[in-house]
């Protein structure tokens, strides 16, 4: 393979970010996370190769950019490498080609050690949580856009703003990216602006516990560290760290906190923890109190009353604005600005988004694949529909170990649906865990009318369609290729009308 060298006009970036070459091997590039790293590289000059055992509409993309990408890591000239780029999703680590690396003195990296390198040189703003880091940063990436900021951005999806990707390298001061807590990765940096969106129970399987997955993300806020740190305050988790593990320092007179609370929801306990760290912040630390409202979020900043009302529908989506607004706020941009972008919010792809519409059915397609966000995102489309029509939903479950320790809360996140159909688990490249399958899920849902797909797209639809009227909804929900059922169903039905 030629080997591709950048732009002159680059080479100031690279040595500024001490990056280790101008060629970089990226495995796994079609995943979310590397995808956008791998636009980020290109943006900066960087000569990128991959590796992904899948084409798809995205490893198409970035080969339309330039990259260079493989299906089979044999194809691969590593001599052409000058650094290295893997995550913790990938399990081809027997490989020749890691042995051929090391030989070669060629530096690996973790996905996040390039990305903190990276981001390190900006003024930064890192999103964490459970659920909600990609909209909350897309949000506040898309308002920094538009203000001409030229924002630094990495984002686990593609955003309308960004065209087909979910990273940019700006020339501005400001970068914004997603925190991954999977792998205990988010704690290698400390950006200046830190957010929390909410703590639930997802990667006990590295983590072990809930307690230890709570003590990670206190670290996270790093109270010893300057900067600003942004939590939604009534999320249960985010409230058991605030009450029993912040323990804030007098001395810390450059850390600021800000806590996003419902005041009527307050129990006596977190009001006096809540005294305690006034005690030692004094000024630094910041409550912003707010309320839903029938089409959004009203809350006050410093004594000025707001209200959001943005494009998506949800509750979540409301209290992710409002953390966007503070943080946006806290970054120096008017409030009227800061509103009037968060109202024209874009959104993001696989979070909520409408596929298509036929025969007055409309197919949508979420990530959703945690117990928590299943359901608020049910909630939220059932609120919206109301009597009109059914809603049904098609899940895949993802992944076997969040299977066998959740199954219990899947099988209630789907609850609300009226009709509930179960594709096999997704394994994200895990071993079949014995006994768990997506009957595990099923033969919990005791009052819900069901039934257990073969996991063929073909057959699988035809089983779909059997059910569905006009006026339904049909929801594809999962972090896998679930998505491919509702545009098969669309493309079939758009058959039929020619």
């Amino acid at each position: 393979m030629p080997r591709f060298r950048p732009f002159p006009i680059f080479f100031t970036a690279m040595a500024k970010f001490n990056l280790p070459g101008h060629s970089a091997l990226l495995l796994g590039i079609g995943g979310s996370g590397m995808s956008s790293l791998a636009h980020i590289l290109l943006d900066m000059g960087v000569s990128v190769y991959g590796y992904d055992k899948k084409s798809t509409a995205v490893t198409s993309y970035l080969t339309e950019r330039g990259a260079k990408i493989a299906g089979n890591l044999d194809q691969i000239e590593i001599k052409d490498i000058e650094f290295m780029v893997f995550s913790s999703a990938i399990n081809d680590k027997n490989h020749s080609i890691f042995e051929d690396a090391k030989n070669l003195n060629i530096p690996m990296f973790h996905r996040s050690d390039v990305l903190h390198k990276i981001f390190s040189q900006k003024k930064s703003i890192s999103v964490a949580g459970s659920h909600g880091k990609t909209s909350t940063t897309a949000m506040i990436a898309q308002v920094l856009k538009d203000q001409n900021l030229s924002p630094s951005v990495m984002v686990g999806g593609e955003v309308p703003f960004l065209g087909k990707r979910g990273g940019q390298f700006g020339a501005g001061e400001w970068g914004v990216y997603e925190s991954d807590e999977s792998d205990g990765t988010f704690l290698k940096h400390k950006a200046n602006l830190r957010i929390i969106t909410n703590i639930d129970n997802d990667h006990l399987d590295f983590y072990h516990s809930r307690e230890k997955l709570e003590e990670a993300f206190f670290r996270y806020i790093a109270t010893d560290t300057p900067g600003h740190v942004i939590v939604q305050g009534m999320d249960e988790g985010i409230r058991n760290m605030i009450c029993h593990l912040f323990q804030p320092k007098p001395e810390n007179q450059n850390f600021n906190l800000w806590i996003l609370l419902n005041l009527n929801s307050l129990d006596l306990e977190y009001k006096d923890k809540l005294d305690q760290i006034r005690k030692h912040l004094t000024k630094n630390l910041h409550i912003i109190p707010y309320e839903f409202k029938k089409n959004g979020i009203s809350f006050q900043v410093q004594e000025q009353t707001y209200q959001l009302e943005l494009p998506f529908s949800g509750q979540h989506y409301s209290l992710n604005g409002l953390t966007a607004f503070i943080a946006l706020h806290i970054v120096g941009i008017p409030a009227i600005s800061i509103q009037a972008g968060l109202n024209a919010y874009q959104g993001v792809k696989r979070r909520q988004e409408v596929l298509g519409t036929a025969n007055s059915i409309t197919v949508i397609d979420d990530y959703g694949h945690h117990p928590t966000e299943i359901a608020t995102v049910i909630h939220s489309l059932k609120n919206q529909k109301k009597d009109n029509g059914k809603l049904i939903v098609l899940f895949q479950p993802h992944r076997y170990t969040r299977t066998a320790n959740l199954k219990n809360e899947l099988a209630d996140s789907l609850v609300n649906a009226d009709y509930i159909f179960l594709l096999p688990i997704y394994s994200a490249g895990e071993a079949i865990i014995p006994g768990i399958s997506s009957e595990s899920i099923a033969e919990n849902l005791n009052s819900n009318p069901w039934k257990i797909l073969k996991g063929e797209v073909v057959e699988d639809v035809t089983v779909i369609d059997a059910h569905l009227h006009p006026g339904d909804t049909l929801l594809c929900i999962g972090a896998g290729n679930v998505r491919d059922w509702g545009e098969y169903y669309l493309q079939e039905k758009s058959k039929l009308k020619k």
